[in-house]
Order: structure tokens, then sequence, then C-alpha cells
């Protein structure tokens, strides 16, 4: 037995059965993607124009995609092929959660103007679709923010590094980047080069953060 064979041997699923549960989800949600894609415009031409989005409607906004990933995605479907996944899901509910009640209360605000975070916001968007098709895989199979986990919580690092960093923001931080290593160990496992992605993606919304200057409890 080598080691590669064994690291594979942990996965409870096939790799093309993975791929096909963002297939289904996009059948089954179509053309929510395209509203989803326009707003996610919006927000970037926001940002890219120097406009500060509000919490109070951005927080409980992407909280109800981190529930609505958590629960149809990650415990729903993933859920099918991985024993795990509805454990992993409650990671998602703790998120959606916080991003709602620290936004409706004003607890963090988006007071910056960071590179690296609209770098992320825009691949989130716009990149992570493309990768279905980088991999020779269907356009049915592509990861859209708010729907797939990845790029929702590639985004949601984006969103943060442009806030202040305190307290609440650091504690916003851990779900996503804990399930990005999570999912880049998956797909390392499985093979997949889309685990490099994921993995820089993660390495630079914790670089962001880490540049934040602290501003003291929020």
């Amino acid at each position: 037995m080598n080691g590669a064979w064994a690291l594979e041997d942990l996965l409870p699923f096939e790799p093309r059965a993975y791929w096909r549960l963002f297939a289904l989800e996009n059948e089954a949600l179509w053309p929510a993607q395209l509203a989803l894609l326009a707003a996610g415009a919006a927000l970037l031409f926001c940002l890219l124009g120097g406009r500060r989005p509000s919490v109070r409607w951005l927080g409980p906004a992407l909280g109800a995609a981190w529930l609505w990933t958590g629960w149809q995605f990650v415990a729903l479907r993933y859920g099918t092929l991985n024993w795990a996944a509805p454990t992993l899901a409650w990671g998602f509910y703790a998120e959606a959660a916080l991003l709602a009640a620290l936004g409706l209360a004003g607890r963090f605000s988006f007071a910056r103007r960071d590179r690296i975070g609209i770098g992320l916001i825009a691949t989130a968007l716009f990149v992570w679709p493309l990768l279905s098709r980088l991999d020779a895989r269907s356009w049915t199979e592509a990861e859209v923010a708010a729907i797939a986990p990845d790029p929702t919580a590639i985004a949601t690092l984006g969103l943060l590094s442009l806030a202040e960093r305190n307290h609440w923001t650091a504690l916003l931080c851990l779900p996503p980047a804990l399930w990005l290593a999570v999912s880049a160990l998956t797909l390392f496992t499985m093979g997949a080069w889309q685990g490099w992605a994921v993995l820089a993606a993660l390495l630079a919304g914790l670089a962001a953060q880490a540049a934040i200057p602290a501003k003291g409890p929020g």
C-alpha cells in the first residue's frame, strides 16, 4: 500500500460523483445564477468606485447565502456522499447567524480598499465558475457564489478584508477559513488540481486579514 492510495482511500465517494453535485444544484436553481452574478457585479462595481456598502443589508444578505449554501448544498447534497457533511454544515449556520446579527447591530464596517480583498471577491464571483471548463467539465458543474461553498467562503474572506479588524471580524473569518482548508484537503485527496486554487485563495485571504491594522473591539 502506498501513501497516495491510502489517502485517496479515505474518500467515501468518487470524484465524478462530487462534481455531479454542482450540476444537480445548478439545474435545480437555474436561472438564479444570473441574478446572483448580476448582484455580485453591482457589489464589485460599488467597491471599485470607492463606495462603502452598508453592513446592515450586506451582513444579512451574506448570511442568507451561507445559510442556503450550508443547508441546501453541504447538508443535503454533499451529505448524500459524505457522512460528515451535515456536521460541517453547522459551521455555515453559525456564520450565517453571526453575519446577520453583527451586520444588523453594526458591529463591523467596510472602511478599507484592499486590492487582495477586491481581487478575492472578483475571483470568487467571476473566475471560480470558469474552473469547470478549465477542467474540461460541463458548464452545468460551475461553482457559483451563494450556491457553492468554496466561492461563497472566498468572497466572504475578501469582504472581511475590507472591514476594520476587531474580535468580531476575526470570529467571522474562522468558518470560511476552516471550510476552505477542509475543501482543499478534499480536493487534494481527489487528485484535483483545484485544491491548489482553494489553498491559494485561503492563503491570500489570511494574508489580507493579517495586514489589516487592529482597531480594537467593535
